[in-house]
């Protein structure tokens, strides 16, 4: 017979539970290495860093969602940007689906408990940490225009946190339940390329291409028969794989981001300031990106209606903020303007999806 879900509260430091965000700039990764490997005594020396063997996942077009479990056994549900979900204050069925798993949710903690003392026989577990199983919610009418809409909504698992680390993905691999609707995102296989820190175009361009083939034909939604798009890759630096700093995700097809070409020189004057800031705004409020807005106030329970469009805006100015932040500083963009810019934007295109209907 089916166990109940409890779900509980978060604890006081669930804020440092959430998923991190992922950036899109390798450049952005390649500068946090430098920092990280530069000579306290000499931080002004070059850093020059190896080529850096790096592991990929595909990366799935549905809604986030993780499961922390304690080790009294209390779980506690979250999206990514709520930290406490219940079948009253859902996020598109996962607490609802999760709420009589509890069996099957306790045996996943603890084959990944198993799993990572075999890893590591010489460490002690800190058991006041939860295990995070941090997962993608797919399938029906939770997302549009991709192949994974034809399956039934069901969880995988993308990453996991034991101990307060994030964990090698293929060494945990094949820790799922599939009859009870829970895949690991191993199920579409791992992508091994290089990241060469001297020579960033080359890792762009290699990268690309994988991830416009994932955008064309969704390997994970092909290992259930089915074929159409998919969004990208998650890439992970071997070496510092639990540093989700260095984390970067490589996208194809119509959820490839459009970057601006950095200026040659930085704008000076006011009109060139507005001028540099406008068109970055344009590029990054991208139909995606505004949709992702739209549908953060309904993982939120915000009313999408007129009221809600303050909500809407700070988040669209946020998220651009945080994803861009290397570029924005490396080419001295004016966030005064810019943030007036996305505001404008998003603003527009907020007033007309309210008009259009839910």
């Amino acid at each position: 017979m089916a166990q109940t879900l409890r779900i509980t509260e978060p604890g006081p430091l669930i804020e440092s539970t959430l998923y991190p965000k992922i950036t899109n700039h390798i450049q952005e990764v390649v500068k946090t290495l430098r920092w990280q490997h530069r000579d306290p005594e000499n931080p002004e020396k070059e850093v020059v860093l190896e080529p850096i063997p790096i592991v990929g996942t595909v990366k799935l077009h549905g809604t986030h969602a993780d499961i922390l479990i304690y080790s009294d056994n209390q779980i506690v549900l979250q999206s990514r940007n709520k930290t406490h979900l219940q079948t009253t204050a859902d996020n598109q069925g996962f607490a609802a689906a999760m709420s009589r798993k509890s069996h099957t949710l306790l045996s996943l903690r603890n084959r990944y408990q198993e799993r990572w003392k075999q890893l590591n026989p010489n460490a002690k577990l800190d058991t006041s940490k939860p295990i995070i199983i941090a997962g993608e919610w797919i399938g029906e009418k939770i997302q549009k225009g991709v192949a994974l809409v034809h399956l039934s909504k069901r969880l995988v698992i993308i990453s996991a946190k034991i101990n307060g680390e994030w964990v090698n993905d293929e060494q945990y691999g094949n820790i799922y339940d599939e009859p009870n609707g829970i895949y690991n995102i191993s199920r579409a296989g791992f992508y091994h390329a290089t990241l060469y820190p001297e020579n960033q175009q080359q890792t762009i361009d290699e990268l690309d291409k994988l991830a416009e083939a994932v955008a064309a034909k969704c390997p994970f939604a092909e290992t259930f028969g089915l074929t159409g798009e998919g969004e990208g890759i998650v890439w992970k630096l071997v070496p510092y794989i639990d540093n989700a700093d260095l984390w970067f995700k490589t996208k194809g097809g119509k959820f490839k981001p459009t970057f601006t070409p950095a200026p040659k020189k930085p704008a000076e004057g006011t009109s060139e300031k507005w001028e540099a800031a406008a068109s970055v705004a344009k590029a990054w409020c991208s139909e995606q990106r505004l949709e992702q807005g739209w549908d953060v106030l309904r993982e939120k329970g915000i009313e999408r209606n007129m009221k809600g469009i303050g909500e809407f805006l700070k988040w669209v100015r946020e998220d651009i903020l945080v994803e861009e932040k290397g570029y924005i500083e490396e080419n001295a963009v004016d966030e005064s303007v810019l943030k007036v810019e996305i505001t404008r934007i998003a603003k527009g295109w907020y007033v007309e999806r309210y008009g259009k209907g839910d």
